[in-house]
């Protein structure tokens, strides 16, 4: 219901933050240091989406909290890059892939006011990536020596700066989401409340 919310709100693609970083590229036998410069970032294409393993919910605080895995078969991202070396100047665009990739989330639903809340979403595994760059002619000859460390830095960022950013936008997606209610998260909450009994500390106990 949520990946058809995306769709009713006519978004294509969910934005990444910027990414500054210092890498090394070695043409031949000497390495440089070179600025990248990462910008306008984008995630789309989400292919094959569904959960992964068991779901698992708790109580606590007024607010139920479930944490569950998500696999996303393929996703899709891109960015525009600089790379400056020394007082060359290298504009293009990276286009990348994902397979099979894990996702970790953590969604509260607050039983005083019924909203959802995305407290946690991090991806934790992914069986491969696959990053290209745009085939201008200055880039034909560069793109073996700056593939590689880019690749390097998609790599190690993925799970971090990427997986922030996304973090921001499924919340953004979940406050339009609470708006309508599609989930009837009233119904839903008071029947389970209704049902808890025994000590709720460690968990929820249902009959």
């Amino acid at each position: 219901m949520v990946i058809l919310h995306i769709k009713k709100l006519g978004i294509e693609h969910l934005q990444l933050p910027d990414i500054k970083e210092n890498i090394c590229i070695k043409p031949l036998f000497i390495t440089y240091e070179a600025g990248l410069n990462l910008t306008n970032g984008i995630v789309y294409n989400l292919f094959g989406i569904a959960r992964h393993g068991n779901a698992f919910m708790t109580y606590q605080r007024k607010s139920f909290l479930s944490r569950f895995y998500i696999n996303i078969n393929e996703l899709q991202f891109e960015y525009n890059f600089l790379l400056k070396v020394m007082a060359v100047e290298v504009l293009g665009k990276v286009i990348g892939s994902l397979q099979n990739t894990i996702i970790y989330a953590e969604l509260s639903v607050n039983i005083v006011n019924f909203k959802l809340h995305m407290k946690d979403f991090r991806i934790i595994r992914f069986s491969n990536i696959q990053v290209q760059l745009d085939q201008t002619q200055l880039l034909k000859q560069l793109t073996g020596i700056i593939l590689s460390p880019i690749t390097s830095l998609f790599k190690n960022r993925i799970t971090t700066s990427i997986a922030d950013g996304l973090k921001e936008q499924m919340q953004t997606v979940m406050d339009d989401f609470n708006n309508e209610d599609p989930l009837q998260l009233r119904d839903f909450t008071t029947k389970l409340v209704s049902g808890l009994t025994g000590n709720v500390t460690y968990g929820l106990n249902l009959k």
